[in-house]
């Protein structure tokens, strides 16, 4: 009876590599881009999702931003303020009235500019001269002639001086350029610029 040769034995199986296989067992060189790319939208991601909310500036900060702000801000306070203090020029018109009610323009205007000012080097001082210049020559000239009357006239002839708008219209139609404006335009560069020198 002839003898029926013997199996070999079995080998053993080596068990079947699991999906999951742990991060630290993978080789740097086997980290394909795909991984990396997804990476990186990951880390964008969190990165935009983080919002930081800026309030919106103030209406003084946007004056003070703009580039011209400072010298609006001037022109208009200058011109309102002289317009307000031309009534207060007394009827004849005398050197002390129009120092006091120019100085308050200059310290209007000078303060203003100041404050609506991140710095105090030229460019806030020039502003603020010549916004006090309009503002003073405003004042000083529409107030006096304003209050220029007839009064020596017989009353009879009904002759009265020029009014506010007569007035105002001289003022603008007269250039300003006389020592007393060019001074007040002077003291309010002097309040903007006023501190100790900037180091450079």
């Amino acid at each position: 009876m002839a003898r029926t040769p013997a199996s070999k034995p079995s080998e053993p199986v080596e068990p079947a590599k699991s999906a999951a296989v742990p991060a630290a067992a993978v080789p740097a060189d086997a980290v394909s881009s795909d991984a990396v790319a997804n990476d990186t939208v990951v880390n964008d991601t969190v990165v935009e999702s983080t919002i930081v909310y800026v309030p919106a500036p103030s209406y003084l900060d946007r004056v003070r931003l703009n580039r011209m702000g400072p010298l609006a801000a001037a022109l208009v306070i200058g011109g309102l303020v002289g317009l307000v203090l031309s009534m207060l020029v007394p009827s004849p018109a005398n050197v002390w009235a129009l120092m006091l009610l120019g100085t308050l323009v200059a310290a209007a205007v000078g303060f203003s500019v100041r404050y609506l000012s991140y710095s105090s080097s030229w460019r806030a001082q020039v502003p603020a001269f010549l916004g006090t210049v309009l503002g003073v020559h405003v004042m000083a000239v529409t107030g006096t002639i304003s209050g220029l009357g007839f009064d020596n006239l017989p009353a009879m002839l009904k002759i009265s001086g020029p009014g506010f708008d007569d007035a105002l219209l001289g003022a603008m139609a007269m250039p300003a350029v006389s020592t007393g404006t060019v001074l007040a335009g002077l003291i309010a560069a002097i309040i903007v610029g006023w501190g100790p020198r900037d180091e450079e």
